[in-house]
């Protein structure tokens, strides 16, 4: 990655409005998570090619990764106004609603990612989106809906830890499903023993 990353920094040094090069500086920076040159690079990139939709897609997730939430619901704002709605937009704007904690704002975007998968793209609807949107409703105060999400998750990845805690905490602090909490908290803490959030719970 280094090296390519030299040989595309002589590109630009030779050719300044190359906006491909900017996409690949772009990529390895977020592979290395090195958010702050990912959002430079990618920004020069929509300057330079401002049609290339997964450019914004690419920014604004370096954003989130930077707690920019603000910028990021930005940058998605302006890539559906250039083109079609579809599941990574308002999928990507629910994360970054999430950043500033409109939860309920951060809902409504997760639904329509949702509905817009269950139209033609139903293998987005993967485990990791269901413990988002149930999050978004926990954190909303909706525990109905998030427990129902939960359970989405879960039928999908039976064993993910962190979807069984955080839905056996959430029962267990209001003295709900007891036996059941318990079982999936007792299952999150063997999978992850010193975890001092599953001990917690």
């Amino acid at each position: 990655p280094q090296r390519a990353a030299t040989q595309l920094e002589a590109i630009v040094r030779d050719n300044p409005a190359n906006p491909a090069a900017y996409y690949f500086l772009g990529h390895l920076a977020l592979e290395q998570k090195n958010w702050t040159n990912a959002v430079e690079n990618f920004q020069k990139m929509i300057l330079f090619n401002p049609n290339l939709e997964q450019a914004y897609y690419d920014l604004a997730t370096a954003q989130i990764a930077m707690n920019r939430g603000e910028d990021a619901v930005a940058t998605l704002e302006g890539a559906q106004k250039k083109f079609p709605t579809g599941f990574v937009s308002e999928y990507l704007l629910g994360v970054a609603h999430q950043t500033r904690k409109q939860y309920a704002v951060a809902v409504n975007h997760f639904t329509s990612a949702e509905h817009l998968a269950q139209a033609g793209e139903t293998n987005r609807l993967t485990s990791g989106f269901y413990f988002q949107l149930g999050a978004a409703f926990e954190r909303k105060g909706d525990r109905i809906e998030a427990g129902k999400y939960f359970e989405k998750c879960l039928s999908l990845a039976p064993d993910d830890a962190e979807a069984l805690n955080y839905l056996g905490y959430m029962w267990a602090e209001k003295g709900e499903h007891l036996e059941r909490a318990r079982s999936m908290i007792e299952r999150a803490v063997k999978s992850d023993p010193t975890n001092a959030a599953f001990l917690d719970s």
